[in-house]
């Protein structure tokens, strides 16, 4: 590659017939290297802006490969986000209904459990009220029997009375044709345990 300083350094023999002009050819030549040196310094100058644009197109590639990456980074991770969060979701919705299929269960056990209790209840009562008739009106005909100083002939059968009548003391008859010899109201013996008894 000539160079200016090769220019400027450069000598021609003199010739001895019409030769140039030396002068004209010096100032020629100066010309030349001085173009030469300016085109050197604006090739060096557009060789070093190249090579930023060059860097910085290089940059811009790395940072779109980094932002691609990053892009697809964030993509990603939004992705899982969603996943876990559909899957934190579908357990919980799971597990409010096992616990609300728990609860229900254990409510309807409990109704179920307390109506039985109810109807036992309810039993126990009727039953208890069927005794305390029973045994009140087993009182009202010793009360009866008591206050007509007379019992009755036959006892009463057991399909008639639910519960057994206590039996009264009987009283001694001397005869048919005389006077009753009625015990004293105070006197007459009641099984009052017997009567009481469910």
């Amino acid at each position: 590659m000539i160079t200016a300083q090769d220019i400027r350094e450069k000598t021609f023999e003199k010739s001895k017939f019409g030769g140039y002009d030396m002068a004209q050819v010096d100032e020629f030549l100066e010309q030349l290297a001085d173009e030469l040196t300016n085109s050197q310094k604006e090739t060096a100058t557009l060789k070093s802006k190249m090579k930023v644009l060059v860097d910085k197109i290089e940059e811009y590639r790395n940072n779109e490969s980094a932002l691609n990456k990053s892009i697809l980074s964030a993509q990603k991770l939004a992705q899982e986000i969603e996943t876990e969060a559909r899957e934190k979701a579908s357990r919980v919705i799971a597990d409010a209904e096992r616990k609300a299929d728990e609860t229900v269960g254990s409510i309807t056990a409990r109704a179920e459990f307390e109506e039985k209790r109810l109807a036992a209840a309810e039993a126990a009562t009727a039953k208890f009220f069927e005794g305390v008739r029973a045994m009140c009106n087993a009182q009202l005909r010793n009360l009866d029997n008591i206050s007509a100083s007379t019992l009755p002939a036959q006892p009463v059968s057991k399909a008639a009375e639910p519960e057994e009548a206590p039996a009264a003391e009987e009283p001694v008859y001397e005869d048919a044709s005389s006077d009753l010899d009625l015990p004293d109201v105070a006197d007459a013996e009641i099984d009052s345990t017997q009567a009481f008894t469910l």
